[in-house]
């Protein structure tokens, strides 16, 4: 009977835990962008005791002016709150990144014959992949990134500190189905290019439309049959070796900066 008492506290526990890390922000550039970009998303700042000096001045400025409560813990604790990720000695609990509704998001969009790149994530599952590639969308000039609302990670904390606090800045949309927003985005005049591995051609054939919706899949999947089948087209990344396929994130990275040259 104490033993199954025990399992369930550490069942509580581990989920505790895992619930705390996702609401969390941390690491000094991604809670600065936090406490800069979206201060209404904080509701709390912890600094570790041995925070550079520098930096704990400019955070708990920031966290003043925003009248955000902030306090001093052990680097320990932080350690213990964030599951071991480099923190830099400063975490933030943060409300969870506003969604858009993606046909709300697609109204804000600039009209046609404007360029405009965005990108449509099928269901990817891991986090840090999810931040890997909103940071490249933000890099590359991309007006946003939708996901969907089932099946799908969340922009937690790891998304956020993954892409270095490019999800509190770029517009990120969830839709409660894929091929229908590929279609209200074709109804908009966006070309519509899904990456697969059984795509007819390569992602170099041609220069990327200036109107672009980008469409990714998940890990190891690749595509859902509905996306596959609403894209205009489907490109493949030409590959050398015996690799098979690349990450999720580096392959949206070169899609993402292909619509880049495209446009220069």
């Amino acid at each position: 009977m104490r033993k199954a008492e025990n399992r369930n506290k550490q069942r509580e526990y581990l989920s505790e835990r895992k619930k705390t890390a996702e609401e969390l922000c941390w690491g000094r550039n991604p809670v600065i962008s936090l406490l800069e970009n979206s201060p209404e998303r904080c509701s709390k700042v912890l600094l570790a005791k041995n925070v550079q000096p520098h930096v704990k001045a400019k955070i708990e400025e920031l966290c003043r002016a925003s009248k955000i409560v902030f306090s001093g813990v052990d680097s320990a604790a932080l350690d213990r709150l964030c599951n071991g990720e480099n923190h830099q000695g400063t975490a933030a609990y943060m409300l969870p990144v506003t969604l858009l509704d993606a046909e709300e998001f697609i109204t804000s969009l600039p009209k046609a014959p404007a360029p405009c790149l965005v990108l449509l994530c099928d269901h990817l599952q891991d986090p840090h992949n999810l931040g890997a590639v909103i940071r490249s969308a933000e890099a590359a000039g991309a007006n946003g990134v939708i996901i969907p609302k089932r099946g799908s990670c969340m922009p937690t904390g790891t998304v956020v500190k993954t892409s270095a606090g490019a999800a509190l800045r770029l517009p990120v949309a969830r839709t409660g189905n894929v091929a229908q927003t590929i279609k209200l985005f074709q109804d908009e005049n966006f070309w519509t290019v899904g990456l697969a591995m059984e795509g007819s051609e390569t992602l170099f054939k041609e220069d990327m439309p200036p109107r672009l919706l980008l469409v990714i899949g998940a890990e190891g999947d690749g595509l859902g049959h509905a996306a596959e089948k609403a894209c205009d087209e489907l490109r493949r990344i030409p590959m050398q070796g015996s690799t098979g396929s690349l990450n999720a994130s580096v392959a949206a990275s070169l899609a993402l900066f292909e619509w880049t040259r495209s446009r220069k």
